[in-house]
Parts: C-alpha cells; sequence; structure tokens
C-alpha cells in the first residue's frame, strides 16, 4: 500500500495509543479523513468495520479478528503503522527482534550508527511511532527498528538487515500457541533477497529456525562458556574443529572474556568482554549483534568500540538504579519471561535478593525456580502478584535454600520485606519474569515505583 492509495478512501485506526495516534497525526498533515475505533468506546467498538476500505491495526490487536477477518473478506485492506512505514520508507532499514533484548541492541546499533556520523532514525516498538518519520527520511537515511512479534504478525516486508536475537516462547496470553509465536517472528527474515543480510542467534533454536528462512547473506552470533578450557589460547580452541561452529558473524567466550570477528572462518580479536559496560552475558550476545551489523556496514572498529563503551542501556533493562546504606538496586521490571528473569540473575556475583512474580502469563515457573534455586549467592526470593503462592511452592519442592518471602501487596511492603534481610553488598533485582498487569498499570509503573522506593530507602 502506497500514499496515493490514502485518497478518497474509508479509512478506520483501530485503536488509539501511541500507534493510532502517529497514524491519525500523518493523516491530518494530509488532510485525510479517517475514524478512530477504539475499545474505550465500548465492547462493540468494531461494529460496522466492514464499511470501511482501509484499516490500520494497533499491534496489539489481532489481525484474526472476526470482525477484522470479515472486513478484509469483504474487500478491505488491512495495515499497520509499522506495515505501511516499512512499504513506504525510502530509506534503508535495520530490524531488531528476539524475545528479549531488543531495544537494548537497537539502541546500541543506533548509537554507534550516529557515533559513526550516518543519519540514523530509531523507531518501532521502543515507543517511537516509525510513521511519523516518513515525510522527514530520504534515501541515504538509516533508519532501526524494534520490532515485536505484534508488529511484525502481518508483514509483508522485510528489512534490508534483520537481526534475531534470542528467542523463547512468549506472549502466550496473545499467540495460539509458541508455534505462532515463531511465524510472527519470521516475518522479519522471510522476505529477505539475496541482497540483504541477518544477523542471527547461534545459540537459540528458534532463531536459527527463523534464519532459514529468506535469501539474505547470514551472520551469527555464538557464544560459549568454555568451561574447562580457561588455561587455552581461544586460537587453539575453538579452531577448526572445537567450540566455533560459525562460518561469519561474531563469537563471544566466557572463560578469557574475549569478543571475535569472525570471516570466513577465521577469528579476529574485536574486544574484552569487559569493554562493555552492559551486565550480563546475555548482554554480550546483544553486543554481538549489534557489532555484526556495524561490521555489515563496514564501521570502523575504533568507532564501533567507542560507542560501545560509553552506551549506558536502556530504561527498565538490567538499570542501576541507586546504592543505598551499600545495597545495589537494579531494575530489571522489562524481564517478563523466566528467561530474562534468570539471565539477570546469573549478571550478579553478589549476595542477591530477587523480586519475583506478577500476572500469569503461564510461563516455564517451575523452571524458573529449579535454576534460580541452584544460583548460590541468591540469598532470599520476594514472590509476588498472582504467580505468587505458586512460586512459593515451586521453591519450597525445588530445595531453595534460602529465604522465601511472599503475600506482598504492593511495592511498600516489597521493601518493607527488603529492609528486614537487605546487608551491606547485597544486590536487590526486580526482574518479575512475567507481567505487571495483576499489581501494576504496566512494567514502567512497576519500574518506577521500584525506583522511587529504593532512592528513600
Amino acid at each position: 500500500m502506497h500514499l496515493s492509495d490514502l485518497q478518497n478512501r474509508k479509512i478506520a485506526i483501530l485503536g488509539y495509543g501511541i500507534e493510532g495516534r502517529a497514524v491519525a497525526d500523518f493523516l491530518d498533515r494530509r488532510g485525510v479523513k479517517y475514524a478512530v475505533l477504539d475499545k474505550k468506546d465500548g465492547e462493540d467498538y468494531l461494529k460496522g468495520l466492514s464499511d470501511y476500505e482501509i484499516i490500520f491495526r494497533s499491534a496489539g490487536i489481532r489481525a484474526d479478528l472476526p470482525e477484522i477477518k470479515k472486513a478484509v473478506a469483504g474487500g478491505a485492506r488491512l495495515t499497520s503503522q509499522i506495515k505501511f512505514f516499512m512499504e513506504n520508507c525510502p530509506a534503508q532499514i535495520i530490524g531488531v527482534t528476539g524475545t528479549k533484548g531488543k531495544g537494548t541492541t537497537a539502541k546500541l546499533i543506533y548509537e554507534i550508527l550516529k557515533r559513526a556520523g550516518k543519519s540514523v532514525y530509531l523507531a518501532g516498538n521502543i515507543g517511537i511511532a516509525a510513521i511519523g518519520m516518513l515525510d522527514e527520511l530520504k534515501a541515504d537515511d538509516m533508519v532501526v527498528l524494534e520490532l515485536s512479534s505484534f508488529q511484525l504478525q502481518d508483514m509483508q516486508t522485510s528489512p534490508h538487515i534483520a537481526v534475531v536475537l534470542m528467542v523463547v516462547p512468549e506472549h502466550l496470553d496473545y499467540h495460539t500457541d509458541a508455534a505462532e509465536y515463531a511465524a510472527a517472528k519470521s516475518a522479519i527474515t522471510k522476505f529477505q533477497t539475496s541482497r540483504d543480510f541477518a544477523v542471527i542467534n547461534f545459540d537459540s533454536e528458534i532463531a536459527m529456525d527463523i534464519g532459514r528462512q529468506g535469501s539474505a547473506k547470514k551472520l551469527y552470533v555464538q557464544t560459549v562458556s568454555a568451561n574447562g578450557l580457561a588455561e587455552a589460547s581461544p586460537f587453539e580452541a575453538y579452531k577448526p574443529d572445537g567450540f566455533l561452529k560459525i562460518k561469519d558473524g561474531v563469537f563471544a567466550e566466557q572463560a578469557h572474556g574475549q569478543i571475535f570477528t569472525v570471516d570466513n572462518g577465521d577469528l579476529k580479536f574485536f574486544c574484552n568482554v569487559s569493554d562493555l559496560p552492559l551486565r550480563g552475558f546475555h548482554n554480550v550476545q546483544n553486543a554481538g549483534a549489534a557489532i555484526a551489523v556495524a561490521n555489515i556496514l563496514g564501521i570502523n572498529t575504533q568507532v564501533i568500540l567507542e560507542a560501545a563503551r560509553e552506551y549506558k542501556g536502556l530504561e527498565h533493562r538490567l538499570e542501576f538504579v541507586c546504592e543505598r546504606q551499600g545495597v545495589k538496586f537494579y531494575n530489571d521490571s522489562i524481564g517478563t519471561t523466566p528467561e530474562s528473569a534468570l539471565a539477570a540473575m546469573h549478571s550478579f556475583s553478589e549476595p542477591m535478593i530477587a523480586i519475583l512474580g506478577g500476572f500469569d502469563k503461564k510461563g516455564d515457573y517451575e523452571g524458573l525456580a529449579r535454576e534460580a534455586s541452584k544460583i548460590k549467592n541468591l540469598k532470599a526470593v520476594i514472590l509476588i502478584g498472582q504467580t505468587g503462592p505458586q512460586l512459593k511452592k515451586l521453591f519450597a519442592a525445588s530445595g531453595y535454600d534460602g529465604a522465601i518471602k511472599e503475600g506482598a501487596a504492593g511495592m511498600k511492603e516489597i521493601f518493607a520485606q527488603i529492609g528486614k534481610i537487605a546487608q551491606k553488598g547485597d544486590v536487590v533485582l526486580l526482574s518479575p519474569a512475567t507481567s505487571s498487569f495483576d499489581m501494576f498499570k504496566d512494567y514502567k509503573d512497576r519500574g518506577e515505583q521500584f525506583k522511587k522506593m529504593a532512592m528513600e530507602f
């Protein structure tokens, strides 16, 4: 669908959040009339949808709702602000998806390109609607998009450079199953041609499946712990028949804390893991993807390193809040899966108090309790929200020998419990492993309340 298709059409905007308002502003600038259909106007807000010729769907509204399917069957054209943007954008697009780390990686790519002097824009699921940029973009610009499964679900265009980070089943309260979730993500590579590039997380089976689609040149990000090889030189241990399994991309190993670029199987030292300011080996994977993209675009190594060293990460993503009375507080409210919470917990060696729980998204909570119980420095868990009682039983059954606190009704009660068990040298980590809607407006509200209470601790 192109700009000319919008003239003299009956247009509906479904949903009036960030995306819907951005579409409305875009149409207003062109004098194009439209109607807004939003759930706040009543449960029957989709009634009469078949009367419209073009429908802009907000990402949180499923494309297969009966009313939408009926409208499309009757001849309506279904799009979204991000889909319309990608079909009309004159600039080169770099798209980033994955279960977690999308925003961190997209912003790091953006910072690297900006440092390199490129005319670059950042938009997408990060909270900036891309359609608002269409009027100012030129062919020699670059756009970095963070893309969620909701946004990719009915996409029929892939970016020039696709980045697929670690993918594990999520949003199963929205998607019918894990297969549908993965299929939605697959649009990021599905329509790529031989002129395009894809950077794939080698350690993720689902990401690798997504990477097999499309015809792009593939680069991979592989990480290994390399246990038992601490005395060996990486160059000796990893090739030709060692741990190195990729031909092109970025390789990172934990034993020596080193990151390498890989070109046709040849390793070249890039930097030490300690050169990167972000905590957690999962963030090494994210940085590796950004490095791979920068290499595709021919960015100078020193420029990449300078941007990476100065990068501070994003709010609510393993964000250092403050240190009070010798206790350090970290806000990872975006950690809404068991996998992301475990990755956050593995980022610390200090005695740790973890705040877990919330709205039940049907995640692998048994696996969360089992694996978290193995973390030796996890001195206590504070279990909150709808999943709190379930997690309490699972932690007890897993043999966890730390303190288990449960039942806090809000952030004040959570911090009252922290005050009873926290000691100088401890880390307090909010990484709930699930959604926030049973206790807070959203993950941002949860994170903001945590930060406010931490500053007052």
